[in-house]
């Protein structure tokens, strides 16, 4: 038996580590607590304070799914996560396609959806909406942003940007 003391491993020390053909991935925890002040609103709507509340909720569910994360949701529950995939328009249509599986939308819910990192094109975004995605929060680094929130603006979409991305590997 191996008995270990962690009463004073701090959060700022952990490490993710994974291996795979004779190489390793060490990546630091995703343990950064978010406020609204980490957020910057950048579409022409802005959300209420339950909007803004549920997108955060989704925002922090990224941290824990597979790069190219969508996370879709509805008061404060996952209704859709898309992830591991090599394009994020891939995994915006698996989020979409378990949260129709899976959720009845009733009269009155908004559905919002998190991105782990910025939407390189509008496509992945405009797929959301169609599925009836009201409010979207992203990070921002994109060379595409202003299009991606003129899109946002056309469309009357909530739109919110983080400078942190989450990408887990």
């Amino acid at each position: 038996m191996i008995i270990i003391d962690s009463s004073k491993l701090e959060d700022t020390n952990l490490n993710n580590i994974s291996s795979q053909f004779n190489s390793f991935l060490i990546q630091t925890a995703d343990t950064f607590s978010f406020s609204k002040s980490n957020f910057k609103i950048v579409s022409k709507i802005k959300p209420n304070s339950t909007t803004l509340k549920n997108l955060i909720f989704a925002f922090n569910v990224c941290r824990f799914v597979k790069s190219n994360a969508i996370v879709i949701a509805n008061k404060d529950s996952t209704i859709g996560i898309g992830s591991g995939q090599p394009s994020r328009l891939d995994s915006c249509e698996i989020a979409i396609n378990k949260m129709n599986k899976f959720f009845k939308e009733k009269k009155g819910d908004k559905i919002i959806a998190a991105s782990d990192a910025f939407f390189p094109f509008v496509d992945g975004i405009e797929k959301l909406v169609q599925s009836g995605v009201s409010a979207i929060i992203q990070p921002s680094g994109s060379i595409r942003d202003k299009e991606i929130i003129k899109f946002a603006n056309k469309t009357n979409t909530v739109l919110v940007f983080s400078k942190t991305r989450h990408f887990k590997h």
